[in-house]
């Protein structure tokens, strides 16, 4: 079971496979022309496309996770700086918004999807200052063109028993149901992040931790590149019962080119694909650059890595991803 919100003030209880979101029913599918670049990918043992330091096309996403030791409102784990910065970023990410999250003393995963604004949908709001979680994940879309706009297409994803959020692009787009593992089922949506998804948890199978899911990612890229395809940014957030995993595989120095992904009145900006952790108090948090900025004790997060924060607001665990499971040496990957 799922707890859904659905545009309504109370929670609606449904089962997964009958639920009805906001402006949307079920989907198709495609991709974008995007690139893993420079170092990491060089560190992966691929050729560079395009070259370090270039620009990647086409539109991203924002990243939010959390864990504490005790029941939080995203208000509260962010403070009113951040907070602020996730509304001036959810106003240029404004192709929907998504959240997934287990409150306390309830072992249900929840979820809400929208193909809203965060800033133009009440329960968006609603869920920022009124609702204590423990652990969870909030999404802000930037489409890529060719991407439906579905409430399909929108994160996070849920399946069995997980939920997940992608930030990222793979092509092209006529390739990306190569990524389906055998006797997947049929995709609701559009998106390469679903398919992505779908992979990712077979290759996990029934193991768990953050050596598991660093595996799994790893493995994914290496079906990317098997197929010839090209991902510009692996980094997502996979929440499971017991854990919050962070996935950072990207190129650090590759920036969305001919597309506006910061407010315009910003001057200055930190690497797009960026990660950052901040830890304080029994609260662990992931994001996107842009939203933790001036919060002492911000970190980075290595860029092929997976980061995987517990049940207590902990991290439990940093794997890192490397370059012997991405490399494209097998079909079985």
């Amino acid at each position: 079971m799922v707890t859904v919100i659905t545009g309504r003030r109370t929670p609606l209880s449904v089962n997964i496979s009958n639920i009805r979101h906001r402006h949307g029913e079920v989907g198709a599918f495609a991709a974008h022309p995007m690139a893993l670049a420079g170092p990491v990918e060089r560190m992966m043992g691929g050729a560079a496309v395009p070259p370090r330091g270039g620009g990647t096309e086409g539109p991203m996403c924002r990243l939010l996770g959390w864990s504490s030791d005790r029941p939080v409102t995203v208000a509260e784990v962010l403070g009113a700086p951040a907070l602020d910065r996730l509304r001036e970023l959810a106003a240029v990410h404004a192709h929907g918004c998504g959240m997934a999250w287990y409150a306390e003393g309830d072992d249900r995963l929840h979820a809400h999807r929208s193909t809203l604004a965060a800033g133009d949908d009440g329960d968006f709001e609603q869920f920022v200052h009124e609702a204590p979680t423990r652990r969870g994940l909030l999404h802000l879309r930037l489409a890529t063109p060719g991407l439906g706009l579905d409430v399909t297409d929108t994160h996070p994803f849920v399946a069995g028993g997980m939920a997940f959020a992608h930030n990222g692009a793979i092509f092209p787009q006529d390739k990306i149901d190569l990524l389906l593992p055998p006797g997947a089922a049929e995709p609701e949506g559009s998106t390469d992040s679903e398919r992505y998804f779908a992979r990712l948890r077979s290759n996990i199978g029934r193991k768990e931790g953050g050596a598991a899911v660093a595996r799994a990612a790893g493995r994914v890229l290496s079906r990317v590149r098997w197929h010839g395809m090209s991902a510009a940014s692996l980094n997502a957030l996979l929440l499971t019962p017991r854990e919050l995993h962070l996935i950072s595989l990207h190129d650090p120095e590759a920036e969305p080119a001919e597309v506006q992904v910061w407010p315009a009145d910003y001057a200055t900006h930190p690497p797009y694909l960026d990660l950052s952790m901040l830890q304080r108090d029994g609260l662990s948090v992931v994001a996107s650059s842009g939203i933790l900025r001036e919060e002492t004790g911000v970190s980075r997060v290595d860029a092929a890595s997976v980061v995987t924060m517990d049940d207590h607001g902990g991290v439990a665990r940093v794997s890192q991803i490397p370059q012997r499971i991405t490399a494209p040496l097998r079909q079985s990957a």
